[in-house]
């Protein structure tokens, strides 16, 4: 039998083709599977839960799945770099937060949170220039609490610097 003949093959790539034509337009995994957002919320707080029990490896699987389901979700996005954050994998984190920052250039969050990783790579000097952009980012009483987050970061950061690093700024 000739490959161009099977039925089977043939519905396959139309499949595909549909697939690929809903993703094309901006669709997303969960709207072509019909997953209602109510069930995508429901998976979100399953992954907090796991995540607040520090069990990051199940938490980060369920933010990946809403990831792939949904990639516009910024807050998917937050979620699997936190996650990854608390696993260690700084450079991963770095991705998630830098993707987040592409759907939200002001949100000051993601750049908070990509010092905090920069530090743990041992990046001071990196992490103070993140800690800055985020600090411009915090002007409003919204992200009060953050901007006093931030700014006692970059004060531990600074006053661990050698001297010498001190006097070069």
């Amino acid at each position: 039998m000739n490959i161009d003949d099977d039925p089977d093959l043939a519905a396959a790539q139309a499949f595909a083709k549909r697939l690929e034509a809903h993703l094309r337009s901006g669709g997303t995994m969960a709207q072509w599977l019909n997953i209602a957002p109510e069930d995508l919320q429901a998976m979100y707080a399953l992954g907090g839960f796991f995540y607040e029990r520090e069990e990051y490896d199940s938490a980060l699987r369920i933010y990946t799945l809403l990831q792939m389901a949904n990639p516009y979700e910024r807050r998917f996005m937050i979620a699997c770099g936190m996650t990854r954050q608390m696993l260690k994998q700084y450079d991963e984190a770095i991705g998630q937060y830098a993707q987040a920052l592409l759907f939200d250039f002001d949100d000051p969050l993601p750049s908070f949170h990509t010092a905090e990783c920069l530090l743990h790579k041992g990046q001071p000097a990196d992490a103070l220039m993140v800690l800055a952009i985020c600090l411009r980012r915090t002007q409003g009483p919204e992200h009060a609490e953050l901007r006093e987050r931030a700014t006692q970061l970059r004060q531990l950061i600074e006053s661990a610097r050698p001297a010498a690093q001190k006097a070069k700024t």
